[in-house]
């Protein structure tokens, strides 16, 4: 593991920047479109509601081929804000970037260090004073947003990160998986040094990672109700999403590593909200990807991993999903019941199974995108309805703990309903 998250010039490049008592950092990787807005608007959040504060921005970049860095280092800012655009080295992914932004952190000694992703369409200068207040009045050490999102940008949280950090660590946190957040100054450091940047968390895992450790380690943590996160997402349902594998690779590791807690049997306790929630009504959030899509995904996702789901799901779960298989197209619904107990069969493999990992998370997938299909079925993609249909998704996550348990504590991959 690198020592410093920072190239050579990087690292030059720290000394001119100065001190900084808010550090906004900014991930980038091919944002030509949007990240020119995302500084613009967090510029203005900074100067607006932090006047006399002294801010910086930095953006820490992947190696984009396109516009992103030069729009990111010709944005025009206020003059007392400061700015560093550069790269990082180590594993290529987010959170490699996310540590760096740390680092940076540390070195001009910010109080709060806000994480802002570079594609959001939805920013407004309020996120900032949102973000950071809590942490600068030394109330907490991690902010985590509360934000609607169009359901299947949204639903890697919703129906896999939420239900189950929910379920696992009795915590009530809507938003695990938020990309955005706001940490201490002191925290960005703590969690610079930990020693897990050449795993998933330097990837996609990032986001869920620090949820969790914050839950697990009891750090003081808040949601802040923010307007709804809309991101420039132009992508199809895929059949491969290294996101995904990362991402919830890192969720169903965490299960391993702090099994001693999720096996307690502990009350639900709520994490504080900071600032008035903002009602949903009766708003439709529609993304670019369609029921249709979604539901060919799963068919063609089914045909490739079909004979490998028969290794990971339950014998009577298996059957279940391919029934859903042979269906005709309109008519498969994907209940909230089978789709825990699928969840919670892959969470068991892909910890304790003699299969890859990687390829466990993979084969979720397809799964995945046929119940996302059966919620945009039920709701229309209206928030109130999508959020009602979260909540009870939560509740049978809950009420099929002791299935968790069983197979936990029962599998071993030469069983009949094991690995074969």
């Amino acid at each position: 593991m690198f020592e410093s998250s920072l190239r050579t010039n990087g690292q030059r490049r720290l000394a001119e920047l100065g001190g900084a008592d808010i550090l906004i950092g900014i991930p980038s990787y091919k944002n030509a479109a949007t990240i020119g807005s995302v500084i613009e608007m967090a510029a203005k959040g900074a100067h607006t509601y932090f006047p006399l504060l002294r801010s910086a921005i930095a953006v820490v970049d992947g190696g984009s081929s396109d516009e992103t860095v030069p729009i990111a280092s010709t944005r025009v800012l206020p003059p007392a804000l400061r700015r560093i655009v550069t790269t990082y080295q180590g594993i290529q992914g987010k959170g490699s970037a996310v540590r760096a932004i740390f680092e940076i952190a540390r070195y001009v000694g910010a109080h709060v260090c806000i994480i802002l992703e570079a594609d959001l369409e939805s920013l407004t200068p309020e996120w900032i004073h949102k973000l950071a207040q809590p942490i600068l009045n030394r109330e907490y050490e991690y902010a985590i947003p509360m934000y609607a999102r169009p359901l299947v940008e949204g639903a890697v949280n919703d129906i896999l990160a939420y239900p189950l950090t929910r379920l696992l660590y009795n915590a009530d946190v809507r938003q695990p998986m938020a990309g955005d957040f706001a940490v201490s100054g002191e925290l960005a450091g703590k969690l610079h040094d930990r020693d897990v940047w050449e795993t998933d968390v330097a990837r996609h895992g990032i986001d869920i990672w620090i949820t969790t450790i914050a839950i697990n380690e009891n750090m003081r943590m808040c949601q802040v109700p923010l307007s709804p996160k809309i991101e420039n997402k132009r992508e199809a349902a895929v059949a491969f999403d290294p996101g995904f594998v990362q991402s919830v690779g890192t969720l169903f590791r965490m299960l391993e590593i702090y099994r001693r807690r999720w096996t307690e049997t502990r009350t639900l306790r709520g994490v504080p909200v900071c600032g008035e929630e903002i009602a949903q009504k009766d708003q439709r959030l529609t993304g670019a990807i369609t029921i249709e899509m979604l539901s060919d995904a799963f068919q063609s996702g089914a045909r490739r991993y079909r004979r490998f789901w028969r290794t990971i799901l339950s014998p009577g779960n298996y059957d279940a999903v391919i029934e859903l298989f042979n269906q005709p197209r309109g008519a498969k619904h994907f209940s909230p019941e089978l789709w825990a107990q699928v969840v919670f069969d892959f969470a068991v493999v892909y910890n304790k199974g003699e299969n890859d990992p990687d390829k466990v998370a993979a084969a979720l997938l397809p799964l995945y995108y046929k119940r996302i299909a059966t919620i945009l079925r039920e709701t229309n993609a209206k928030l109130d309805a999508v959020e009602k249909v979260v909540q009870a998704q939560a509740q049978v996550f809950t009420q099929h703990k002791a299935y968790l348990l069983r197979r936990w504590e029962t599998y071993v991959p030469w069983a009949v309903d094991g690995v074969r």
